[in-house]
């Protein structure tokens, strides 16, 4: 029987912040996952030289915890263009702040999705968030980010086109129930800092974090079979006696192990296309706010030029379905992709798709801080459901758990 001071269920993000943080005060560790590769959602695959995210997977510089946990030099960064392009029945508008590029005011204030009150809006909104601290966000009172939008006073236009299908895309949330706390919080990440793709794919995020573990504390290709307190049996007859647990798997998996009830999750299905005609070659993200089944879309090829084979081009399709996905469903997909670029639509090949029926979870109220009502004695819980899904979220559960977990072992 192989014995740890801390053995941790799940080599997602949370795990391996939480594995870093023990690394970092030599606490005895094992990490277990169940896959033959760390990095939980944060996956991708490479197909027939095509690079494709399992889902749509972004990185924000400002998130604090990326600040303090990564190294975004050596992911080799590739980054979208601030602001958006507006799907507006027959075109696609652009949005942008008019304070990074002023050239494009006067082309911004003829925008005819978004009114002048509107950009006043959201530039009172801008100024209010510098002055707020995550703190003063999650304090706030908690609403719904469909009604914040209301509360706020942006028109109908700008909700439309613009507010719902962005936040959407966010949170994986066709309602917008999520909270408004949450809301703020991304709304301020975005404002200052940049949404990037890693050069080597979303995976490159948990390979970096795994290059500063012991590689003799991570069991790979290991599956739980069993828990009694803290003794663990995998299916690979190894047996583990931990002085503390740490589980950091999906809500699922924990709801499984130690008998939770059932969490309301959002799905989302990305749809991969190749082209060598691309429509477009910026590096916006393109917002539909009609009732069509694609909410976003990107030409990664033009974000990340390592992303395909030279003189190809990739496009990420995001749709958030209410169910599992057919392939009439992509029929509709690309029926919506001819409404805005016409036929050459019917040159375009699929890739790959990825139905991810649990990718986020459903988060109507958010604090701030960890949820720790399920942590017994020796037991503690992390991951983005703890919290807030999110890579932000993922990260901090795992190393403020560790902390708990330290400060238990090596009280001051």
């Amino acid at each position: 029987m192989k014995q740890t001071q801390v053995a941790i269920i799940g080599g997602g993000l949370a795990g391996l912040s939480a594995a870093k943080e023990f690394e970092k005060h030599n606490i005895d560790y094992l990490l277990i996952e169940k896959e033959e590769t760390v990095g939980g959602k944060q996956k991708t695959s490479h197909i027939n030289g095509y690079q494709c995210d399992h889902g749509f997977q972004i990185l924000l510089t400002a998130y604090p915890e990326v600040i303090k946990q990564l190294n975004i030099k050596k992911l080799i960064p590739h980054y979208f263009n601030k602001g958006a392009k507006l799907w507006n029945q027959n075109s696609f508008k652009t949005i942008s702040d008019p304070l990074k590029k002023p050239s494009h005011l006067p082309y911004l204030l003829c925008n005819p999705l978004l009114s002048w009150n509107d950009y006043w809006k959201l530039f009172k909104l801008k100024l209010s968030l510098k002055n707020q601290t995550s703190a003063d966000i999650f304090a706030s009172t908690n609403t719904t980010t469909k009604d914040l939008f209301t509360r706020l006073g942006f028109s109908e236009n700008c909700q439309t086109y613009f507010l719902k299908p962005f936040f959407r895309g966010v949170y994986l949330d066709n309602e917008l129930i999520t909270s408004s706390r949450l809301c703020l919080f991304y709304w301020k990440c975005f404002l200052e800092g940049n949404a990037l793709i890693p050069q080597n794919g979303i995976s490159a995020i948990p390979k970096q974090l795994e290059s500063h573990l012991n590689p003799n504390n991570i069991l790979k290709n290991t599956t739980i079979t069993n828990i009694d307190k803290t003794i663990i049996t995998t299916d690979t007859d190894i047996r583990i006696k931990a002085d503390f647990i740490c589980c950091a798997t999906d809500y699922q998996t924990a709801s499984t192990l130690y008998n939770f009830p059932n969490k309301h999750y959002q799905c989302v299905t990305n749809y991969y296309y190749q082209t060598d005609t691309p429509p477009t070659h910026n590096r916006y993200l393109y917002l539909d706010g009609s009732k069509g089944p694609i909410n976003n879309f990107h030409n990664v090829t033009a974000i990340n030029k390592h992303a395909s084979p030279k003189g190809n081009y990739l496009f990420s399709i995001t749709s958030i379905p209410n169910k599992t996905t057919t392939k009439h469903y992509e029929k509709n997909i690309l029926n919506q992709l001819k409404t805005y670029f016409g036929d050459q639509i019917n040159k375009w090949n699929l890739v790959t798709h990825f139905h991810i029926p649990q990718a986020l979870p459903h988060q109507s109220i958010s604090h701030g801080v960890l949820n720790t009502h399920y942590n017994t004695q020796n037991i503690y819980f992390c991951g983005d459901w703890t919290i807030q899904g999110s890579i932000q979220g993922a990260l901090y559960s795992g190393r403020k758990t560790a902390t708990q977990i330290i400060d238990r072992i090596q009280p001051s």
